[in-house]
């Protein structure tokens, strides 16, 4: 007797679970990617996420125990005789002199809320996303925010499998935002997020293969996916306004490495 094929979206295994920690102590969760340079992996996620900070504010945001993280717990899809299984990798977030690991915009630096963190080489980790998405987003295009709403996963007793919240482009892409008095590579998204989405991939989707491009468009024979930013919350508790940091951030951030 065959049993029904399962069909699962790509998108939903690529986007990575975290539970951000002090020591053994569970402080939140969040989302983050993953992309390769050469033979490097990156984990991408929220500078708050890894600070443990507003990042506009600098405010603890750990109302429990007030605690700053100096870890995370990263969930990684692995490629196990043919099956993807799920394991649990503990990462410091500082070495042994307490400086961090991560690295941030060698312009923007702390400004910018999206942080790289090398992982060096991993030889069963194959879903990534592009580094070097190209593509232009525009007002009112409809995008999805691809990540884990309260830690919330699909089935957590077999995998880690995201939720797609839908959004739309509430800013001109093209046009930096003000944050903090500063102009900035960021636009908004209207959409219902809440914590645990901090760190998700923003992408565009079209399951009929329909693709917006510069000089018109082109209808595909399967799914389209475009990367086009980082997800990082909304501009305060009260709107569904959300940050959305631009997705050519990320080679910045890490081509630095390669520059030094």
């Amino acid at each position: 007797m065959n049993e029904d094929k399962i069909t699962i979206n790509v998108n939903s295994i690529k986007s990575i679970y975290l539970e951000v920690c002090f020591d053994n102590q569970n402080l939140a969760t969040a989302t983050g990617f993953l992309v390769k340079n050469n033979n490097d992996i990156y984990l991408i996620t929220n500078r708050h996420v890894v600070t443990g900070r507003n990042n506009e504010t600098n405010e603890c945001l750990d109302k429990k125990y007030s605690a700053i993280p100096n870890k995370l717990n990263i969930w990684f899809p692995y490629l196990e005789n043919n099956y993807y299984v799920w394991k649990n990798i503990s990462w410091d977030l500082y070495d042994k002199e307490e400086n961090p690991i991560w690295l941030e915009h060698p312009l923007y630096k702390e400004n910018v809320d999206v942080v790289a963190i090398n992982l060096g080489e991993f030889d069963k980790l194959t879903f990534f996303h592009s580094l070097n998405s190209e593509y232009k987003p525009i007002v009112t295009e409809n995008v999805y925010i691809i990540g884990y709403p309260y830690g919330f996963n699909v089935n957590p007793e077999n995998g880690k499998y995201a939720i797609w919240s839908s959004a739309s482009i509430a800013s001109d892409p093209d046009l930096d935002l003000n944050i903090n008095g500063k102009q900035l590579p960021a636009f908004l998204v209207d959409a219902k997020t809440r914590h645990g989405q901090s760190g998700s991939p923003v992408i565009y989707y079209s399951l009929t293969g329909f693709d917006r491009q510069s000089n018109g468009f082109a209808i595909y024979d399967g799914p389209i996916t475009h990367e086009i930013g980082i997800y990082s919350g909304r501009i305060n508790k009260d709107s569904d306004l959300g940050y959305v940091w631009k997705w050519s951030l990320i080679k910045d951030i890490i081509n630095q490495e390669y520059k030094n």
